[in-house]
């Protein structure tokens, strides 16, 4: 064709449509064949065509896959270029920050994976603004579900001294669906148990007033005083590493203080300075709930110093709210395992507010004899900070892994089984419950167990029905359910013997108190 108006007039006739082309024109046409015709089309032109097209139909899959909660790595895998994933990031950001009036979670969960397209796209700084603002998000979440504590009139303290003395938690079945924000979107369920260990509360919080105006800040564990004397230094955001994180944290959930007011005037105004003095008898990292119920036991230390008792379910949502302070994360279970007393099943529903359902195990002094006698609590003597963990885990939701997901969901059903079994003295049956949710927890976090944890539970398998590790995994307590209590003895006499540094027994019984206040 010589033009593409005479190419029209062809194809119009060929139609069958009114045109002046004829067979005449047709049969005198010079005619090429469909190779000879590629040589004359603009290659160039027709791929840059191309990998537009494919450019904006990937992007716009990407972005309807993000919409419908579909995993998008392997979309990932398969990006066509820098360009549309940079666009795609971009238009997620967009998206989340569209939702973060009325769904904060869901707009976290668009950040999260914006970070995911931005960080592959090579924008390493874009990436993470985008990850900060999705936890900022969750923290937004917590802070929402949490109900306001007003202090007694003028905020005063009433008392000289209080003292808060606490359990430590084992955690059977469920936890992690107890996290934010899984357990706002879906709820959690988790059985866990207050326990002594060496037959005594391992987690202590005394508040006490000072007549100088200063507020001092003791650690029980390396006898460490650190004391403020500024309200600058109290309100500061608490810093990694920062021993006196939970104690200051606290203080800035009381409202007490201000950055307009000096803190001298403030504890005047109060009545004086005062000691915190925090001790925990158990390892770091040990698995079993002591950052949240030694956070739980500070702040509810403190509420009933101004003549106010928190109640444990406001308590509870409190300890979310500093933890998220702290840039730890953390879900209800570690601290609602120390505050509500014995074997329980708790149960939370989906919504911003955390209202937990506790249901204690229903059973007999006998039976739970026959548990302890059977329950064997080994200190494996590796430490693992679970606050890295957590945002690993926490990432993998808010990207909508399959795996992730189908795991959350599998644990809340465990814990329920878990429950049955504990109340009817099940043990076959707990500890395949158990062995089944340390294969789960692998999954959510390959890194739970390593080359020493492997070799250890090979070694114990004879005795015991099943073990899981205590909290994130990793290191810690190593929870163990023996197949009768004359091999949980025999099991002892093993663990006795092994030569792991740091490692050791913890006697343990089911604590029938929570946490305890005096004076």
């Amino acid at each position: 064709m010589a033009s593409a108006e005479e190419a029209w007039s062809c194809v119009r006739w060929m139609l069958r449509l009114e045109s002046d082309y004829s067979p005449k024109v047709w049969r005198a046409a010079e005619r090429f064949s469909l190779a000879s015709s590629a040589e004359f089309a603009d290659a160039v032109a027709l791929e840059v065509s191309r990998t537009r097209r494919l450019r904006a139909y990937w992007r716009l899959s990407a972005l309807s896959l993000v919409e419908s909660g579909a995993d998008i790595r392997p979309l990932l895998a398969n990006a066509p270029g820098t360009v549309p994933l940079a666009r795609a990031g971009r238009a997620l950001c967009g998206r989340g920050a569209a939702l973060a009036k009325d769904a904060l979670t869901e707009a976290a969960s668009r950040y999260y994976i914006a970070s995911l397209f931005l960080s592959q796209a090579g924008l390493v700084t874009e990436a993470e603004e985008a990850q900060s603002a999705a936890f900022r998000l969750v923290q937004r979440a917590v802070e929402a579900g949490a109900e306001g504590v007003e202090l007694g009139a003028g905020g005063a303290w009433r008392r000289r001294q209080v003292l808060v003395e606490a359990p430590a938690r084992i955690d059977l079945g469920g936890g992690w669906s107890d996290t934010p924000p899984f357990c706002l979107d879906w709820g959690g369920t988790v059985l866990n148990l207050a326990v002594l260990l060496k037959g005594a509360y391992p987690i202590h919080a005394t508040v006490r007033t000072l007549r100088d105006p200063v507020i001092r800040c003791i650690s029980g564990e390396n006898g460490r005083c650190v004391e403020y004397r500024t309200s600058a230094e109290i309100l500061a955001p608490p810093a990694p590493g920062d021993e006196m994180a939970i104690p200051r944290s606290a203080l800035w959930m009381t409202g007490l203080f201000s950055a307009e007011e000096p803190l001298a005037k403030t504890l005047e105004r109060l009545g004086g300075g005062i000691e915190i003095e925090t001790a925990v008898n158990l390892p770091m990292g040990s698995g079993l709930g002591t950052s949240s119920i030694l956070a739980a036991s500070v702040l509810r230390a403190l509420w009933e110093l101004t003549g106010v008792t928190l109640p444990p379910h406001s308590l509870s949502e409190q300890v979310m709210r500093l933890e998220q302070r702290m840039t730890t994360g953390g879900g209800w279970q570690d601290q609602a395992g120390g505050i509500f007393p014995g074997a329980k099943l708790m149960v939370s529903g989906p919504g911003l507010q955390q209202r937990i359902r506790v249901q204690p195990v229903a059973w007999s002094a006998e039976r739970i004899a026959d548990f302890e006698s059977r329950l064997v609590l080994y200190y494996t003597g590796i430490r693992r900070i679970a606050r890295d963990l957590l945002r690993q885990v926490v990432g993998r939701y808010l990207a909508r892994e399959t795996a992730a997901l189908q795991v959350l969901h599998s644990i809340k059903t465990l814990a329920m089984e878990m429950f049955y079994a504990l109340q009817e003295g099940e043990w076959a049956r707990l500890g395949a419950l158990l062995n089944r949710h340390w294969e789960l927890n692998q999954v959510l976090d390959p890194n739970t167990s390593n080359a020493l944890i492997h070799r250890l539970l090979e070694q114990v398998r004879p005795y015991i029905h099943g073990a899981k590790l205590a909290g994130a995994g990793g290191g810690g307590f190593l929870i163990m359910i023996a197949r009768s209590p004359e091999a949980a003895a025999d099991l002892r006499r093993f663990l006795h013997r092994q030569s792991m540094a740091g490692a050791g027994l913890y006697d343990c019984r089911v604590a029938v108190d929570g946490l305890r206040c005096s004076g």
